[in-house]
């Protein structure tokens, strides 16, 4: 295998490139890119003083503009100022993070501090979100909303916490105000499907009431149904995929009874009233799925109303 040698012209032209760029970049104050772009270089060593200067400097002067921001954003008092304070936080921890690997010697000399920010990111995090949640319940409830703005907020909450149980109700409630009908426009794009295997547990004991007898098997029947994959939004009209909503949906099948041999006079109240219970034949694997595809369907109808 030969081995590929840069002449020396070659190399200082390309760290004076990389160290153009990062000056640039430090004039401008894009104070993050200069240490996302060098973070590396300098965990691994290869970074010079000039080069090392600006990324100190970015690091402080970027946490110390970020720790303002946030301290005059929080005497407000506002609630719309959650969702800049939680990505401010964010971007302090994404620098302190960056810089994480420097050796120790290194650290202390660049006065770097391991930033603990986590309970301030989670409680900012939930403001955030109960803000953002409750905005757009009130643009999607008004009678002329802002739709653009609206989506707009959707994504910053997706950022925020995609794990918001409410996240896909809005996006198909700014869709439905945004295009009308949904149902002309959906369809369910299944890509996995698993039933089960028919399950009955069966538990017998006997029961005894003076000199009589009954033996009492209660039983327990089963199954499930799962499909998983994504319901499309398309534009009739242009045939645009304006939204793809994954789901993964499970019907299931649950029923008791319980078979007694033997004199009934035997048994408890309690096994008496499961005997009106009568078996049921499993559901078939096509009326599982049929199941599992119209709970989806009335999920969706549900966020919409």
């Amino acid at each position: 295998m030969k081995k590929i040698i840069f002449p020396l012209a070659i190399l200082a032209t390309l760290f004076v490139c990389s160290c153009n760029t990062t000056k640039k970049l430090y004039q401008a104050q894009e104070y993050d890119q200069v240490i996302m772009n060098n973070a590396e270089k300098i965990c691994s060593g290869r970074l010079n003083n000039k080069l090392l200067t600006m990324v100190v400097e970015s690091y402080h002067r970027a946490n110390q503009a970020d720790h303002e921001r946030i301290q005059a954003l929080k005497a407000t008092g506002k609630p719309e100022v959650w969702p800049e304070v939680f990505e401010r936080y964010c971007s302090m921890k994404g620098r302190n993070d960056a810089l994480a690997c420097l050796p120790r010697d290194l650290k202390k000399q660049i006065n770097y501090v391991t930033l603990d920010l986590d309970d301030e990111i989670q409680s900012s995090r939930n403001k955030a979100d109960a803000y953002l949640a409750a905005v757009i319940t009130q643009q999607l409830g008004s009678n002329t909303p802002d739709l653009d703005q609206t989506d707009r907020m959707i994504r910053r909450l997706e950022g925020i916490n995609r794990d918001n149980s409410r996240l896909n109700e809005f996006k198909l409630k700014s869709l439905a105000r945004r295009y009308g009908d949904l149902s002309k426009m959906m369809h369910i794009d299944i890509r996995q499907h698993q039933v089960g295997a028919n399950r009955d547990e069966a538990v017998s004991f006997k029961e005894t009431k003076g000199n009589l007898t009954a033996n009492v098997t209660d039983h327990v029947l089963s199954k499930s149904a799962t499909i998983k994959g994504k319901v499309n939004f398309i534009d009739p009209r242009s045939k645009r995929l304006l939204l793809a909503m994954p789901f993964d949906v499970t019907s299931k099948f649950e029923h008791n009874y319980t078979v007694v041999e033997g004199p009934q006079e035997a048994c408890s109240e309690q096994t008496l009233s499961r005997l009106k219970q009568q078996p049921l034949p499993f559901p078939t694997d096509e009326s599982m799925l049929k199941d599992a595809e119209n709970q989806l369907v009335e999920m969706i109808n549900q966020k919409l109303q």
